[in-house]
């Protein structure tokens, strides 16, 4: 995953469906004259949508931004991927030493497209995230469990955004306007999804760390791994019912209850469960609480959830008592459509002699962001 994406508090959003005139922008170039044409197109919407951020807005705002962010310097739109997205995109049996294939670099395709604001003071900035590759590429690449592909009818995208309120709805409105997009709006991500994110992103650094270290090595990985990760914080919210004075309570997990929660490697993904049940008890016998973990909520159950069109028979409850955020020193993620990927955690890993796209942290964070995706789509299924 790039670096762009690193050391900053996005906002996500779902962009619900995905048209025609914006799906162009994904696609892959083969030629000097394909990219060139391809530049001058994002070239003219940066240029437009500088415009349109200054267009019928009240002075006073003008002023206070202005006085806030000093002059707007300029306005980019780039793509994400290419050749290097090609390369991003290689599924995790290839960690192992598996030697690539000379077609997986040669096909390669747009995921992203980051549009930046740069002011004299600071920077907006925004990715448009959609992991728009071809059905055979994405059958060899995608995860067990994750979705088949998509007709491009039924495309979704996820809209990360770091700016102000203004200058999002700005955005919004333009995109909206020039792509004739049906719906963007908050990607309110269950507790149930956050939770299922933790395992499968813990399990990917552990599996990686494990299988490229020794038996003499293990306790220098287990070290590496709780220097990734440190403790994992959860973040518990109560409704009124359940603890009227009360909003919220943080519990940090300590590192070795982490690593002991771990399922071991080799273990079928099925003991998973093995994890949530494992953190439940040790919040408990530390704290009292008895968390409402959910043990089923796999890669596998949202995959089936789109399948077969199931609705969330549960999402519109309240909930007496979730977990409604997960950090630690790699990644935060939270059910207020929240989300963080750490540099430092992709820094502690890397090795000179592997590629960008092989560091475990990389891919783990890689995987998170197509699991937000996939869960946008189920979203906008299930209406």
């Amino acid at each position: 995953m790039e670096d762009t994406y690193y050391d900053t508090s996005w906002l996500v959003h779902s962009v619900r469906k995905l048209t025609p005139s914006l799906l162009s922008l994904f696609a892959p170039t083969s030629t000097d004259s394909e990219r060139s044409h391809q530049t001058d197109i994002l070239t003219t919407h940066a240029s437009a949508f500088a415009e349109f951020i200054g267009r019928d807005r009240p002075r006073y705002e003008s002023e206070e931004e202005k006085e806030k962010l000093g002059l707007l310097r300029q306005c980019r739109w780039t793509l994400l991927g290419g050749t290097s997205g090609a390369a991003e995109e290689c599924p995790m049996h290839y960690r192992a030493g598996r030697k690539r294939n000379r077609d997986d670099d040669a096909t390669s395709s747009v995921n992203g497209i980051v549009i930046s604001l740069i002011y004299e003071k600071s920077t907006y900035k925004f990715i448009i995230y959609a992991n728009h590759i071809n059905a055979s590429k994405r059958s060899r690449t995608a995860p067990s469990g994750s979705f088949a592909p998509t007709a491009p009818e039924n495309q979704t995208a996820i809209l990360l955004s770091k700016s102000s309120p203004t200058i999002l709805k700005a955005l919004m409105s333009y995109v909206s306007d020039k792509f004739a997009l049906p719906d963007i709006y908050s990607l309110h991500l269950p507790s149930k999804f956050i939770q299922g994110t933790l395992q499968n992103y813990l399990l990917t650094i552990s599996s990686s760390l494990t299988a490229s270290a020794s038996d003499l090595m293990q306790s220098k990985m287990q070290d590496l791994f709780i220097d990734v990760i440190s403790s994992v914080r959860l973040t518990i919210s109560f409704s009124a019912p359940v603890a009227p004075h009360l909003k919220s309570l943080d519990v940090a997990v300590a590192p070795y209850a982490v690593l002991k929660a771990i399922p071991e490697h080799g273990r079928s993904v099925d003991n998973r469960k093995h994890f949530m049940e494992t953190i439940a008890n040790f919040i408990w016998a530390h704290t009292g609480l008895k968390l409402p973990v959910d043990l089923e909520y796999t890669r596998d159950a949202v995959a089936q959830h789109v399948n077969n069109g199931f609705g969330e028979e549960t999402a519109n409850k309240p909930e007496p008592m979730k977990i409604s955020r997960i950090s630690n020193a790699a990644y935060a993620i939270s059910c207020d459509h929240r989300v963080k990927f750490v540099a430092r955690a992709v820094n502690a890993v890397d090795d000179p002699e592997q590629q960008p796209q092989d560091n475990c942290v990389r891919v783990a964070n890689r995987d998170l962001l197509v699991a937000m995706l996939d869960e946008a789509r189920r979203q906008a299924l299930v209406g």
